[in-house]
């Protein structure tokens, strides 16, 4: 899990900025300083830039709020509210080139480029040996820092996906329905912490949320049938390719698949 922790700084408006908070500080800044409309905003700042859902959105119209700055929103002319897409990663060298072309010196810190430890990984799925469904599994990546896992867990409708995050430093968790925002957080004594978001870790939210993203389509795509790709709480079935792997081990007459290095999951999870 190599990642990328440069951190950017601009001149005159800030520093040890990462890729979120460079990109909404320059569009707030422009936007302050132009008053501009929506189109010129657009304008200025393409959606091509971001290459996926949208640079930057009314407010009132956004269909998927957590690839956005919700909670600061951006006043332009007519009073109207747009927000700015957080998800950035290699797009970032994109908005950098637009960013200058509209006059924003902007430099890196050195030595922040780095691989911060060797990737270990963990998986386990259970499945029905009838059917090859899905009763339970569990994803689990760290860098020394951090440990993020994916796990599927069965209901009488199918599958419910969570995704968790543990700070090895500070032994604090976050437990999400989703990839992205996380808000809530406990220490090991199940007490909440006053962390809001990934980044009071001082981590790049962007980067750990994509990180829970990918693990989500890896797991599919290594181990699950096609039609998971589209409907995975309706269709977590392991494709027939790939059941071999599994063994019969527990008294349920399950089967079994395990790989990897289980001591990387925090003890307290």
């Amino acid at each position: 899990m190599a990642r990328d922790y440069t951190k950017y700084t601009v001149e005159g408006l800030g520093e040890n900025l990462n890729k979120r908070q460079l990109v909404l500080e320059i569009v707030k800044d422009w936007a302050e300083k132009n008053k501009p409309s929506f189109e010129e905003l657009q304008k200025a700042f393409p959606d091509e830039i971001q290459r996926g859902k949208g640079f930057v959105m009314k407010e009132s119209e956004v269909k998927d709020p957590k690839r956005f700055n919700m909670k600061e929103p951006l006043s332009i002319k007519n009073g109207m509210h747009v927000v700015v897409s957080n998800q950035w990663g290699d797009n970032i060298t994109d908005f950098i080139t637009c960013a200058e072309k509209l006059g924003y010196i902007i430099s890196t810190s050195e030595g922040d480029n780095i691989e911060k430890s060797t990737e270990n990984s963990y998986i386990k799925i259970t499945v029905n040996k009838y059917d090859n469904k899905v009763i339970s599994s569990r994803f689990v990546k760290t860098n020394g820092e951090y440990t993020v896992s994916f796990t599927l867990d069965s209901d009488s409708d199918g599958v419910i996906d969570s995704y968790y995050f543990y700070d090895i430093k500070t032994k604090t968790y976050g437990e999400n329905g989703t990839p992205w925002n996380f808000e809530e957080f406990t220490n090991i004594d199940g007490d909440w912490t006053e962390h809001s978001s990934l980044e009071d870790f001082g981590f790049d939210p962007s980067e750990i949320e994509d990180s829970l993203d990918s693990m989500r389509t890896e797991f599919i795509e290594n181990y699950l049938i096609e039609e998971a790709k589209m409907e995975l709480l309706d269709k977590a079935e392991v494709s027939s390719n790939k059941i071999n792997l599994f063994k019969e081990v527990d008294s349920n007459e399950n089967l079994v698949f395990e790989f990897g290095d289980i001591n990387i999951i925090p003890l307290e999870e």
